[in-house]
């Protein structure tokens, strides 16, 4: 059987395949977005991720970094402001981080390059845990079984056994190591005022050999951008570092 049809049933077959092909585009720029927003690839996420990768290599390699971007405007490639937090940040010439907060401020990103072309100002924020100080020591300043106790604001107590020259003590005898936190420039030194040893003050000579000996107990100057130490915080286990940088030298 052939089935003719009018011109009149014609057109409205014509105009229903229209409306259903009109229907199909419409939601199409909705489905792309959805699936651009669930594949992490808007503007946002793409500078981010940028910024992420370049962390390693400017701060230290880390368990994980999270960034985040505040106030992008994506035709200008700027941002208000962009903050990084790393955890168990391994930093070159220092212990390990337990938590770092790095936050730029005025930024602009450089979309053709993939990196930082400007910066307004930057800070840190470093927390130390005063076991993996204790680590650090062990493993870089010729000393063995340490331990660091703190008291706020800035004071601390160092117990370890050294192993510097004629200052080699036997096991079991630990030297008790006193004095304050410091920020000095890059680096995080100990100032140290009072040493003992089994119940006895050693001479001036012991106490400023051990100092040499321990400090500094972490410093900046190996990394690739340019700060400066501003305060120093002791604070039950942790001890807190304020972070000032040069904002050119953030341009990742």
């Amino acid at each position: 059987m052939i089935t003719l049809r009018t011109s009149e049933s014609l057109s409205r077959s014509t105009d229903c395949r229209a409306r259903r092909a009109a229907g199909q585009l419409s939601i199409l720029p909705s489905l792309l977005l959805a699936g651009f927003l669930l594949t992490g690839c808007n503007p946002a996420n793409l500078v981010a991720q940028g910024i992420e990768r370049e962390l390693p290599q400017y701060v230290g390699p880390a368990d994980s970094y999270d960034v985040k971007i505040n106030g992008l405007k994506v035709q200008a490639g700027s941002a208000q402001s962009v903050v990084a937090v790393g955890d168990r940040v391994r930093p070159e010439g220092a212990p390990v981080i337990e938590r770092l907060v790095l936050e730029l401020q005025d930024v602009v990103y450089d979309r053709a390059a993939e990196r930082l072309s400007e910066v307004g100002a930057a800070k840190l924020t470093a927390v130390i845990r005063t076991d993996d100080l204790a680590d650090f020591l062990e493993a870089f300043r010729n000393v063995q079984e340490a331990e660091v106790m703190l008291q706020s604001p800035d004071q601390a107590t160092i117990r370890l056994r050294p192993q510097i020259g004629n200052l080699s003590v036997p096991r079991g005898v630990t030297v008790n190591i006193r004095g304050e936190l410091v920020g000095e420039a890059t680096q995080l030194r100990f100032e140290v005022s009072e040493v003992s040893a089994a119940g006895f003050d050693l001479s001036a000579i012991a106490a400023r050999r051990l100092s040499d000996a321990i400090n500094p107990l972490a410093d900046l100057s190996n990394l690739p951008v340019e700060v400066e130490i501003t305060s120093v915080i002791a604070a039950g286990e942790t001890i807190g570092l304020e972070v000032v940088g040069d904002p050119r030298s953030f341009e990742l």
